[in-house]
Formats: structure tokens, C-alpha cells, sequence
């Protein structure tokens, strides 16, 4: 039986050094066809405050202080990737005690594993399992015990503040101090709408899918992909990683995505296309045979 290609276009940046979405797809293919990512960037992550948050790194994460911080909160891969330019610079004890002994509370395990993958230990990464800020945020009301000590938020320059909110006023003793520094600032990608067309031009008449990771990148995406699914034989489906994306592309695009990711992991993305696959069928005559 002939291998046959599915173009993903995943409107985001590559993540760096390791990218999971590109590593499970590539290696967990759809009966006989093989997906094919491309990463198309939408939006442009520019770091900034890293002097600031070398010097918080620095001087705020000594356990016997009490002044000090009781740990971090981070819910993004671009805010791992801000806090690993500024890793390589630390001291060698600074850096030995913020590894082993700074809790760090995260969104998904794709944050999680790329914490550990930059030297932090694996029992400090918590909450892996949380899927949004809102979960993440009771978790951390249920689990952290150091109440008087407050936690640093790292955190990108558009975001909703529903984690610091939620911890500086839950009532009595569940109170938690928060204090947030932004490490990176977004802007759009202005060749994204030229990269967009060459996938699209390059991968021919194949069904491809689309998918979209946030609403500021369905945002910037909306009028470029108007112009595509305008037309009937576009061969696309649209996926994206969680519902709060498929309700802005719904109330932006009028348009209700074929697949929303139970959870933003590669694994449930790509169990919500083979779901969508095997349940409503594709149009597999019009997917590419063979290689590159």
C-alpha cells in the first residue's frame, strides 16, 4: 500500500532546541499517511526585563531568606526559552541551588518538559496536568505551603493575569503575594501572510490541516485564511489547540474548527484529528503519494 502525505501547517514559531509537535507527528502516522509539519510563524516573540530577571534569579531565590521568593510560575515554552538566554549567566551556585531547590509551576507537559531539560529537577516541575491558567492556579492554592513567601510570574506581555488574580485574592490563609515580570513581548510576523500562500501553493491540491495555537495568532491569521477557505475546493481543515482558540476563530472567522485538542499536547491534537479522520472521513484522494 502506497505512503501518503498529510501537510500540517502549524501557525507558530519552531520551538527551539526540540519542537514536539513536529517530533510526535513525524513519528506516529494516520493509518498509511505520514503528516508533514510546517511551522509557519505568525507572531514574534521578543525578549525583554532580562537584566531584572537575572537579578531576581540572582539574589531572590535563597531558601533560608525569608524574603525571599518561594518559587516561580511558568505557563509558556516562550517564556522557558526567555528564562534559558538568561540561564548560561548565572553563577555556578546560583545556579546549583535554583535547579534543585525552586518549585516551579507550570501549564502542560510541554512547559514541564522543557524545564527539566534545562536542569531544573523533575520533582520541583508541578502541575504538567493542568491544561490553563485557571486549573493551574487552584492547583497551586491546594499545594503550596510556604503561604508567607510570594511567587514570581513569568509571563509574555498579552496575557489575562487569571493565575496572579486568583492567588492575591483567594480569601483568609489561601492568600498568595504574586509578582509578575513580562520577559517577552509579541509582535506579528510581518511575512506571514507571503509564507502562508508558498505552503499552501507548495503542498498542491493535498488536504492539508491548519492549526492555530492562540487567539492573538488566530488574530493576526483570520484575514489570510478568509481568503483561503473562501474557496470550496481549499482541501484544509482547521484544528486548534484548545477551546478557548475554536470560540475566538468561531466569533473572528465564522468559522467552527474541524478539531479542538482536549488538552494543548501534541498527543491530543493529533488523537483529535484521528478522531475527526475516523469518524467523518477525509478526503484521501486528494492527499499526496510518495515522498518530500
Amino acid at each position: 500500500m502506497e505512503t501518503k502525505n498529510i501537510p500540517i501547517l502549524f501557525l507558530k514559531t519552531r520551538s527551539q532546541p526540540h519542537e514536539q509537535y513536529h517530533e510526535y507527528f513525524t513519528s506516529n502516522p494516520l493509518d498509511n499517511a505520514v503528516f508533514k509539519p510546517l511551522f509557519i510563524p505568525v507572531l514574534k516573540h521578543h525578549h525583554i526585563n532580562l537584566d531584572t530577571l537575572k537579578i531576581h534569579l540572582t539574589t531572590k531565590f535563597d531558601p533560608a531568606d525569608p524574603n525571599s521568593y518561594g518559587g516561580l510560575v511558568i505557563t509558556s515554552q516562550r517564556t522557558v526559552e526567555a528564562l534559558s538566554s538568561v540561564i548560561p549567566t548565572l553563577p555556578p551556585t546560583t545556579l546549583q541551588n535554583l535547579f534543585a531547590n525552586t518549585k516551579v509551576w507550570v501549564v502542560g507537559p510541554a512547559t514541564g518538559s522543557a524545564l527539566t531539560g534545562l536542569g531544573f529537577t523533575a520533582s520541583n516541575v508541578l502541575g504538567q496536568d493542568s491544561d490553563n491558567g485557571e486549573t493551574l492556579a487552584e492547583l497551586i492554592l491546594e499545594s503550596y505551603e510556604s503561604r508567607p513567601k510570594p511567587l514570581l510570574f513569568l509571563a509574555g506581555e498579552t496575557r489575562r493575569d487569571i493565575i496572579p488574580k486568583t492567588l492575591s485574592t483567594a480569601p483568609g490563609e489561601r492568600h498568595i503575594a504574586v509578582d509578575t515580570l513580562t520577559v517577552y513581548e509579541t509582535i506579528v510576523d510581518e511575512g506571514f501572510e507571503t509564507a502562508f500562500g508558498k505552503a499552501i501553493e507548495e503542498t498542491g491540491n493535498a488536504t492539508r490541516w491548519i492549526v492555530l495555537f492562540s487567539p492573538a495568532g488566530a488574530d493576526i491569521a483570520v484575514g489570510v485564511l478568509t481568503k483561503h477557505l473562501a474557496s470550496s475546493s481549499s482541501g484544509s481543515y482547521l484544528a486548534v489547540i484548545g477551546p478557548t482558540t475554536g470560540k475566538h476563530l468561531v466569533d473572528k472567522l465564522s468559522r467552527r474548527p474541524d478539531v479542538v485538542a482536549e488538552k494543548p499536547t501534541p498527543q491530543w491534537l493529533w488523537e483529535g484529528i484521528r478522531a475527526f479522520t475516523q469518524r467523518d472521513g477525509i478526503k484521501r484522494d486528494n492527499i499526496s503519494v510518495g515522498g518530500d
